[in-house]
């Protein structure tokens, strides 16, 4: 999966998921599906994207990454209810 961030009219970052050749908009459930699948991440940036903004989205891509670590056998408590 590729995370391609862009900033629109408003100056407001935008991402687009590109799985193959196919573009959508950013959706969270379907990044960390690919993630759990074992998926790679990989990020593109446009030219007005800072490099603040930049280290701001790797570290937090960084952080979801490792959640997304969670061993898969046994069930997972995404909401850490401590309930199966």
């Amino acid at each position: 999966m590729n995370l391609k961030f862009s900033k629109n009219s408003t100056k407001d970052i935008e991402v687009l998921m590109q799985i193959g050749t196919s573009q959508t908009p950013f959706s969270y459930i379907d990044m960390i599906k690919s993630l759990l699948a074992g998926e790679t991440l990989d990020t593109e940036y446009s030219e007005d994207i800072s490099g603040d903004e930049k280290k701001q989205i790797e570290e937090l891509i960084g952080k979801i990454k490792n959640i997304a670590g969670i061993p898969t056998t046994g069930s997972l408590d995404l909401f850490n209810t401590g309930q199966e």
